[in-house]
């Protein structure tokens, strides 16, 4: 198994990284911050148990992104729980997600033009 490659983190360090980030680079795990990587931790568990692929998740935003051909997954493992369904299209792209224990579970998938 291969080592971890750990940086220490410092205040030049973290501007640095923050000038190439759309996010912050976090240097203060705050009460707020240890919770939503509890809540994204415990979903992104819950999510790989049911089978679904987890694509990125962001505990900044309380957002996991899965792969598009898991959703039916999703849906049968998770549908009586979830909350807050939304979807809006964007260009070629259709962002999905619904709210699951506190956390925002997304997917992108391609529209679909007339005729199609």
């Amino acid at each position: 198994m291969a080592t971890a490659s750990v940086t220490p983190i410092s205040a030049q360090i973290a501007a640095d990284m923050a000038r190439h980030h759309a996010l912050p680079a976090c240097t203060v795990l705050t009460p707020q911050l240890a919770q939503a990587l509890r809540d994204v931790n415990d979903m992104t568990r819950r999510l790989r148990t049911a089978g679904v692929r987890i694509e990125a998740a962001s505990p900044l935003d309380t957002t996991i992104f899965i792969k598009a051909e898991d959703a039916a997954r999703l849906a049968e493992a998770f549908r009586t729980e979830w909350r807050g369904v939304s979807w809006s299209t964007k260009g070629l792209y259709t962002h999905n997600s619904v709210r699951l224990g506190g956390v925002r579970i997304s997917w992108l998938t391609p529209v679909k033009e007339q005729g199609q």
